[in-house]
Parts: C-alpha cells; structure tokens; sequence
C-alpha cells in the first residue's frame, strides 16, 4: 500500500513539474483546500449517526415536557417512548424507537392519512430506504399489539389501503404540559437510551486527524457497517410467535406465545375458515382475558431482511 502511494506521488511530481496547467490547477486546488476541508468537516459530523443523535435531541427538545392523554385511558410520553395507563401509572410499556417516532407522526397528523413513506422517513430518518417493508409491519404491529395489552376501547391506528394509516379526528387525544422542573419529568429524560444519546454529542473534541488517517477511518466505517448492519437488522420480532400446524387448505397459523392459553385463537380459526387460503402465512395476536384481536395474513413468513406483502384486520371487541 505504502508502495503504491509513493510510485502515485512520483508520477503525479512529474506532471507537476512539466505540464504548466497542471501546475496551476494544483495551486488553485492547495488554496481552495480550507473550503474543501470544511466540507468533508460537514460531511464527517453530519454522518448518518451524529444525525440521528441531532434528531433525536431535537424531537425531545421539542416533546420533552409533553406527554399526550390518548382516550382519557392511555398517556404516551415520546420523551421516553413510554406507554401506561391512567390507573395504572407505574406499569408501563416501552416501546421501540421507530414505533415511538410513527405513532408521534401520527398524533401529530390526527385525522389525516399519513403514507407509509412518511412514516418510515420520520421513524428511521435518512437511513429509511434501507428499511424492509417487513421491519416496518413488525414496528407497526408491535405498537398495536402494545395498544392492545392496554386495553385500549377502540382501535387507534386505522390501516387505509394503498394509502397509508391515520388517527381519525374522533379519537380524543389532549396535549398534557409537565413543567420543566417537575422532579418526575427529570427522572423521564434519564431513560437510558435517552441518556445515552444525550452523553455523546458531549464528548471532548479529538485532535484534528490527516488526510490519510481520515480515509482509512471512513473506509474502516464503511466496512464496520457493511459487516454489522445485517446483525444489526436481525432481530424478528415475530419470533415471539409459535408456529400450528398447517391447516387442510395448505395455510400456516402462528399464535403469539405470551398468551396463557390459545381458546380464542382456535375459536377464531373456526369461525372463520374462510381467511385460510392456500399458501398464506396468518399471524393472530389476543388473549384470554381480552376482547381484542389483531391478524395479519402474508404471503411469505416473516423473517429478518426479507420484504413481505401483508394486510391486517383488527377487531376491538371480538367474541368468540
């Protein structure tokens, strides 16, 4: 490597010397380096990383003391990506960050579409073209499912086909103000996937590195993240959901296993043979002890970074 650099310098010293245009575009380009430098500075900071910290922080800045009464049962606090009922204060659900920042959209929107895009945009920032349709159904459909074990009345997120999800105007969400200086409020921020982000803006600046070691250091990253970002994206959610065998039509159920018993899983199968057509792939989410009932009919079984087709039904008061 070392050897390449010096035959690539050498060469580049002859033509230097020799060809007087050349000569004059490399002291145009040495003087116009501190504009150059200040470019890759912006590039550097404003790598994909350090601009989801910036995001994050600002989103809290802006929703930190902010917290919204959804149905006059359920609080949601994006500063803390927090779920919990109103008598039930201390029993809270947290949810996962992208599931936090689209259901956070979606309030914001109330009672207008809001289109996949958008929702992923917001949830995943600019990295969101990376994101499978699968990954997206599973935030989703964890943050219904999470709705769900609230025991929410009525069904808050509203799937319209080709088009999007909304929160209808009806739904009665109010904007609840905690002050600044609540005691409760400071012990929120210091979730500790808050407080991390938090932590490394305030890092001491490091030296300023050469040319060569800024190359190798961004070739570095790019193959740290080529390695890693597979693992990173790994985690099924759907793996939290055991596999039934396959009924006579060729279709697949899976029930979720955090449910002490299956008898509204079944029921529901028997009412509605309809729903098992050949080579489906059918997820079912409900509990004995709730009236609430979620499914999602694919058409492939879901697994880490494979895109999927689904449509999913949600009945609030189910029953079997």
């Amino acid at each position: 490597m070392i050897y390449i650099w010096f035959i690539f310098i050498k060469k580049l010293s002859l033509l230097l010397y020799y060809d007087t245009k050349l000569k004059h575009l490399a002291v145009l380009a040495v003087e116009s380096g501190p504009y150059w430098w200040s470019l890759w500075a912006k590039w550097y900071h404003d790598s994909p990383t350090a601009w989801r910290i910036s995001k994050s922080r600002d989103l809290m800045s802006e929703t930190g003391n902010v917290s919204y009464l959804i149905e006059k049962i359920i609080i949601f606090t994006p500063a803390t990506q927090c779920l919990a009922r109103v008598d039930q204060p201390n029993q809270r659900i947290k949810l996962k960050h992208s599931a936090s920042l689209c259901l956070l959209l979606l309030i914001q929107h109330r009672g207008q579409v809001v289109s996949q895009n958008e929702l992923l945009e917001f949830g995943w920032g600019k990295n969101h073209r990376q994101v499978s349709f699968n990954a997206f159904y599973q935030s989703i459909l964890s943050l219904r499912k999470s709705l769900l074990q609230l025991e929410l009345e009525q069904p808050l997120i509203t799937t319209i086909p080709r088009k999007g999800l909304i929160i209808q105007d009806e739904c009665d969400i109010q904007v609840i103000e905690t002050p600044e200086d609540s005691p409760s409020s400071t012990v929120e921020h210091l979730a500790p996937d808050v407080a991390i982000e938090e932590l490394l803006p305030c890092a001491p600046r490091q030296p300023l590195m050469t040319t060569a070691e800024m190359v190798m250091l961004t070739i570095t990253l790019i193959i740290c993240v080529l390695i890693l970002y597979p693992w990173q994206t790994s985690d099924n959610y759907f793996s939290g959901y055991i596999t039934v065998g396959k009924a006579p039509t060729d279709c697949q159920y899976y029930f979720n296993n955090d449910a002490s018993n299956f008898s509204r899983h079944t029921a529901f199968i028997d009412k509605n043979p309809g729903l098992c057509q050949s080579h489906k792939f059918i997820y079912i989410t409900t509990y004995p002890e709730s009236k609430k009932l979620s499914v999602l009919v694919c058409r492939s079984p879901m697994k880490a970074r494979q895109e999927n087709a689904c449509q999913s039904v949600y009945y609030p008061r189910y029953d079997s």
